[in-house]
């Protein structure tokens, strides 16, 4: 092959140039390591003299200790409380003192309060035992395992045998491993090193946040102490190495490349120049790179179509389009699944920590999900934290559900990002092909439906896609709409049911209540789409209609001559929030021109439960207008006197459930007799709801309770009826229906 001319003088440059600055960049990168290595081998040696000398002494403690105890001539029960808080208070790694008899019995240990059980029971489950047992003549402390006197497994024990006359034994005292070793490693390690110490394979201690660098620069030294070994590994943080390091080296290679590179490129040129021919050459090699370029781009466009480019997995186009290609089977992909996975509290590390650690923490946990992802799956992110695991033709579903117990535990594991110790969780929704009549979207969104429901569930767990499921979802979003129209047309209704004087039969005051009454004539009850409302926000346009309506009715009743009536109306704890509640209820009561004091707001005890600042102001300004204050079904909740104390209430409502049974009951009877004797002694008005029976009357006034509520006296009806009632009797409630 000919060459162009000057090609060997462009060789020998590029080759003797590169060869010089590999050369130089080796020994310089040799020497780089050699500090390096100087370093972790100082700072080892260090680790390991703090390590043994605070461990010894600690031995010379329990040595020291043992021998006063056997030159005092005070007896242990003397020196034991005031020596074990002296030696615990010196030696913060030092958990406890125990006595052991001759026999290995403990009879005395401190602190008493922790382990008192183990009094009178023997020293166990150590290897040091038998030396205890045979070290008849040893005076020096011997260390092991603390057995069943530590807390935790890497708990250790040193012993001093003391002989006595009469008070023979062993003096122990208990060390935190853990609490000594951080006590000595954060104190004394350098910064960007790194460390761990094990014993018998078993990790004991780590301070470690990057364990990349670990299998090459680690380096390894043994901790010995009275036949006891103890494993140091001791590496660097990537800065640290950088540091260490410099940048001659890496200097040098760059600046030789580019001058070799330089001196190549200015020879060629020299050589090219002395051909035309070249000059048409170098213009088709740019056509031919510009070609190369957008063939490149579009191969990165298509791949960017069908991948994430965070973690490079597909998207969800692309696991649409492979299920939709393995589903055309459909006699043999039935068991085919998909996996939706949603990460728990991930939105709190992205809010606390950034969106970099939030999308390393992504990237960590896709390669977590595809190590145990099974050979015959494809993993695919969905978008934000979720990802999809689609599991083709699986041997039975069994193997499904095992894969999820596996990824909920891997995933509620810790992760390592930077600096930072991270804690999530999972949710995962399930579905299988054949229950979504094959359909890739379809398989899709019932996996995304079992997904919420495994969240209302309680979070890190899975739930399998179930039709009924599906079925009430649907049923319920179809409320959601029809009750979203029935509030923007205000096409629901306001019933009233009276507060009745029990002496005189007299309508006091009523209180306001919304029915949904559908225009085929279905009545949908309000346990039905009250928790709706509260779930979509429409509870506070709802709850404004009524408020607006009660008020006018109100207003037309007053105008009737029944100008003493009080109307009640349920105010929502979402409401509390609005910061222009108290202008927005006082605009609608002034608009509809009935008195403050004849409007009563009922509000359930979850609000005074809460106790926040924004309530608590409510309450006092709604009061200071001349509203009154009740809270509805008193005693169902978790009643607290505390709120009856420092909130402006007025008015307590006994719940239906206290009454229905009266008299009856016992325990019902108790209860009411002590709401009541309550409400007198702070001077709050009371009302009875659900009172059905005459002998609930009687039972209700024998006791000073004047106001109920119930369907012996009416059911809520509407306006037109209740008007009807006023009028035909003069707002007395009829004999008959009161008997």
């Amino acid at each position: 092959m000919t060459l162009f001319p000057g090609a060997k003088q462009v060789f020998l440059t590029a080759f003797a140039g590169t060869l010089l600055t590999v050369l130089a960049f080796s020994y310089l990168r040799y020497l780089e390591n050699q500090t390096v290595n100087e370093a972790l081998q100082s700072e080892a040696f260090n680790i390991q003299r703090e390590i043994r000398q605070n461990l010894t002494s600690h031995l010379f403690a329990t040595e020291l200790l043992a021998r006063e105890w056997e030159q005092s001539t005070e007896s242990i029960d003397q020196r034991w409380q005031y020596d074990a808080e002296l030696i615990t208070l010196y030696y913060q790694s030092v958990q406890g003192m125990v006595w052991l008899s001759p026999d290995l019995t403990i009879q005395r240990f401190y602190p008493a309060v922790r382990q008192p059980q183990l009094l009178g029971t023997r020293f166990s489950d150590s290897e040091l035992i038998p030396t205890l047992t045979e070290s008849a003549g040893n005076r020096h402390a011997m260390v092991g395992d603390a057995g069943n006197l530590g807390r935790l497994s890497s708990d250790i024990i040193m012993f001093a045998r003391l002989q006595r006359a009469g008070e023979a034994g062993f003096l122990g005292l208990i060390i935190s491993l853990q609490d000594l070793l951080n006590n000595v490693i954060r104190s004394n390690i350098a910064e960007g090193f790194q460390l761990a110490i094990s014993h018998r394979q078993q990790t004991l201690y780590q301070f470690a946040g990057d364990i990349s660098l670990k299998p090459e620069w680690q380096i390894e030294r043994n901790l010995q102490l009275l036949g006891n070994s103890w494993q140091l590994q001791l590496w660097l943080t990537p800065a640290k190495l950088r540091q260490l390091q410099g940048g001659i080296a890496l200097a040098i290679l760059i600046a030789g490349l580019l001058i070799t590179a330089m001196l190549t490129f200015v020879i060629y040129i020299l050589a090219q120049s002395r051909f035309k021919a070249q000059q048409l050459a170098d213009a088709n090699i740019e056509l031919y790179s510009e070609i190369d370029e957008r063939e490149r781009i579009e191969k990165q466009m298509a791949y960017l179509a069908e991948h994430d480019s965070l973690t490079n997995l597909i998207n969800r186009n692309a696991l649409m389009r492979l299920l939709a290609e393995h589903l055309r089977d459909t006699d043999k992909t039935a068991n085919t699944a998909v996996l939706f996975i949603d990460l728990d509290r991930f939105k709190e590390v992205n809010d606390a920590l950034g969106h970099t650690v939030g999308d390393e923490l992504l990237r960590r946990v896709a390669r977590r999900i595809s190590k145990l992802a099974p050979d015959n799956s494809r993993l695919a992110r969905s978008g934000g934290d979720e990802f999809l695991l689609a599991i083709f033709q699986p041997e039975e579903r069994q193997k499904v559900l095992q894969v999820s117990q596996q990824l909920l535990a891997a995933l509620d594991s810790h992760f390592f990002v930077d600096d930072y110790e991270l804690f999530i969780s999972a949710s995962i929704g399930i579905a299988f092909a054949n229950d979504a009549d094959f359909n890739p979207e379809y398989l899709i969104r019932n996996a995304d439906t079992a997904l919420y429901q495994a969240k209302d569930n309680g979070r890190n767990t899975f739930h399998l896609y179930d039709k009924a499921v599906h079925r009430d979802l649907a049923q319920k979003l179809e409320l959601v709409k029809q009750l979203r129209y029935a509030v923007e047309n205000e096409a629901l209704q306001v019933y009233y049911q009276p507060k009745v004087d029990l002496l005189s039969y007299r309508i006091v005051g009523l209180e306001a209540l919304v029915r949904w009454v559908q225009e085929d004539g279905t009545v949908v009850g309000p346990d039905q789409f009250i928790p709706i409302a509260e779930d979509t926000g429409l509870i506070i346009p709802l709850s404004e209609f009524v408020l607006k309506e009660a008020c006018k009715q109100l207003h037309s009743w007053h105008k009737m001559g029944f100008d003493e009536l009080t109307m009640a109306i349920n105010i929502s704890g979402k409401q509390l929030h609005l910061p222009d509640l108290v202008d927005d209820i006082m605009e609608t009561v002034n608009n509809a021109q009935v008195p403050a004091d004849h409007i009563e707001l009922e509000l359930t005890e979850q609000v005074f439960i809460e106790n926040i600042q924004s309530h608590t102001n409510f309450m006092h300004a709604i009061r200071e207008h001349g509203i009154s204050l009740a809270i509805d079904d008193f005693g169902v909740g978790y009643s607290s006197l505390s709120y009856l104390k420092n909130f402006p209430v007025t008015s307590l409502k006994i719940d239906r459930s206290f009454v229905k049974d009266l008299p009856e009951n016992d325990d019902d009877a108790v209860i009411v007799q002590t709401i009541i004797n309550l409400a007198k002694n702070l001077n709050i008005q009371l009302v009875a709801e659900g009172i059905e029976t005459s002998q609930q009357v009687d039972f209700l006034m024998n006791r000073d309770c004047g106001i109920g509520q119930g369907f012996l006296f009416s059911k809520p009806v509407p306006a037109a009826e209740f008007t009807q009632l006023l009028e035909n009797y003069h707002g007395l409630i009829p004999v008959q229906i009161a008997q």
